[in-house]
This record gives structure tokens, C-alpha cells and sequence, in this order.
């Protein structure tokens, strides 16, 4: 699939990533569509795009996704919906305040799951589409300090996989991105990690020497993601995550010998993994130039 005139849905394009993909879509000539909640910077924004349009909606209730889907669908059914809307912030769950939880849930996870919800039925009526997850590495490990966070990127992974399955063959592809940690502003929605955070190169168990993350800024990002689709939908669709791909893989390596040891790992086993990956992200300095991508 080209880009080139094609309908592209972006949420959370206020800023971020989602700013950059919309700049980088429509510069290889797609019609994008841009969501968030804040009009002033979706129209500055639109205001440096060709055809594009502005969608301002609440994507945290299921009335304002219903809403958005609504306004899009009015336009004409997307040829490709990036869900990449999300907030969070980072805290250990004994420290996160009655109700943030089911806030961080919502964005980006139910968010993603209402415009399914309401958007696919017409892509899948045309026969053709995709649909693309933004998650994080934090959505293929276990990081302290950031319950509630990572707890929610691990549902956007979950449900890019059963959208996959859900959807097979009706001509309606998926795809999940897990970027790097980018450079960014800190927002009121999405503040930094509170200070003596362990950084997520050190999180897992047995990590014996931290190691830093490298950024990636989001213009990067963007070029990456959209230069690199093609060949991803020619593969049938998979799991994209640059700056940790060798992460996922090693997660799904992980799991199915969990599953053949009926969930009892060896000690001695466990060390020697250990000590030949350090459980880093040390080869993501490697991928960050070249991330992967998120529309064909």
C-alpha cells in the first residue's frame, strides 16, 4: 500500500510523534487526518500540511470516540487509522493516586479499542486497510516504577495481536510499533520519569550494570516508520519495535520455553541467559537509525 492519496487517521497529533508521522505522511502526499483534544494546535499544525483535516475530539470516553469516528467516517473510511494517542505517567503502583490507573488505561488503550471498534466494520466492508498500534518497549518488560504506564502498553500490544486475529483475512492489516524512548517537551499528560527512576535498560532482574537508553527524536521516528512499512506488509503484517525488536524477540524465545518447561525455569539456565544478553537494550544503538515502520 502507497501513501500516496491516501486517507490517513493520526491521534494524538497535537504533538510528539504523532506531529511528526503527520508531517512525514503528508509529505509523501497522503491526506491526513489529524485527532487530539487541543483545536489550536491540530489547526497550527494543519495549517503547514497539504488536504489536511482536523478531527478535535475527547478520546478518553467512548462517547468522544464514538464522536471522532463519527466525524472521520463523514469524510470517507481511512485507508489507515494509527492509534497513537497516549498519556501516562510514571509511577510505582503504590504510588499512583485512586483513579490514574483507569485514566492511563483509557488513553491509549480503550481509546484504541472504541475506534476499532467503531472504524473497522466500514474498512473491513471495503475489503482493504490498516490499522497500526503504537506501543512501547515498556509493553515487553516488567518496569519498576511505572505500573500503571507499562500495564497499559502491554494491553495496546495485546490487543494489536487479537485485532490481528480477529481480522484475517478481510484485506484489513495490523501492525504494533514499539519506538525507543524519543526526545520530547514534558507535558502535564505525559512528565518524565520522577528523578532515581531506574532507566528500562536496567530494569529486568539481574541487570548487573545499568545501561543508558538511547533517544530517538520523533522526526526520526516518523521517517523510519513510514519508509520501512513496505517490506513489514509484504511479511504479512508483524510486530515492529525499533530500538528493541531483538527485545521482542528474545520475549517470545523466552516464552516458549516457559511453555515447554511448564513455567519452571532451570536457576542455572536463567544465569547463563543473564549473562550473555546483560538483559540490556546495548543493540538498540545499533537499530535507532533505521527504526521500523507503520504504514506500507
Amino acid at each position: 500500500m502507497k501513501v500516496n492519496d491516501r486517507r490517513v487517521v493520526v491521534t494524538g497529533a497535537s504533538s510528539g510523534i504523532g506531529a511528526a508521522l503527520a508531517r512525514e505522511l503528508a509529505g509523501r502526499g497522503a491526506r491526513v487526518v489529524l485527532v487530539a483534544r487541543t483545536r489550536s494546535a491540530l489547526e497550527a499544525l494543519a495549517a503547514d500540511l497539504p488536504h489536511a483535516e482536523v478531527v478535535c475530539g475527547d478520546l478518553s470516553t467512548s462517547e468522544g470516540c464514538t464522536r471522532v469516528a463519527d466525524e472521520v467516517l463523514a469524510g470517507g473510511v481511512p485507508d489507515v487509522v494509527v492509534h497513537n494517542a497516549g498519556a501516562g505517567r510514571w509511577l510505582a503502583v503504590d504510588e499512583t493516586p485512586a483513579g490514574e490507573a483507569a485514566a492511563m488505561m483509557a488513553v491509549p488503550y480503550l481509546a484504541a479499542f472504541e475506534l476499532t471498534r467503531a472504524l473497522a466494520p466500514a474498512m473491513i466492508a471495503r475489503g482493504s486497510g490498516q490499522l497500526a498500534y503504537m506501543t512501547s518497549v515498556s509493553g515487553f518488560l516488567h518496569v519498576p516504577g511505572s505500573a500503571g504506564y507499562s500495564a497499559a502498553r502491554w494491553a495496546m500490544r495485546a490487543l494489536a495481536g487479537q485485532v490481528r486475529a480477529d481480522l484475517r483475512g478481510t484485506g484489513v492489516g495490523v501492525t504494533l510499533l514499539a519506538p525507543p524512548r524519543w526526545t520530547r517537551p514534558t507535558s502535564s499528560t505525559t512528565p518524565a520519569p520522577r528523578s532515581g527512576s531506574p532507566r528500562p535498560a536496567s530494569c529486568s532482574a539481574g541487570a548487573a550494570r545499568p545501561r543508558s537508553w538511547p533517544g530517538c527524536a520523533p522526526t526520526r521516528s516518523s521517517r523510519g516508520v513510514v519508509r520501512d512499512r513496505a517490506a513489514a506488509g509484504r511479511a504479512g503484517g508483524a510486530d515492529h519495535s525499533p530500538g528493541g525488536a531483538h527485545l521482542a524477540r528474545r520475549a517470545h524465545r523466552l516464552a516458549a520455553t516457559l511453555s515447554l518447561l511448564g513455567g519452571r525455569v532451570p536457576q542455572p539456565w536463567v544465569r547463563r541467559h543473564r549473562a550473555r544478553n546483560a538483559w540490556s537494550l546495548r543493540d538498540s544503538r545499533s537499530s535507532t537509525s533505521t527504526p521500523s515502520a507503520l504504514v506500507p
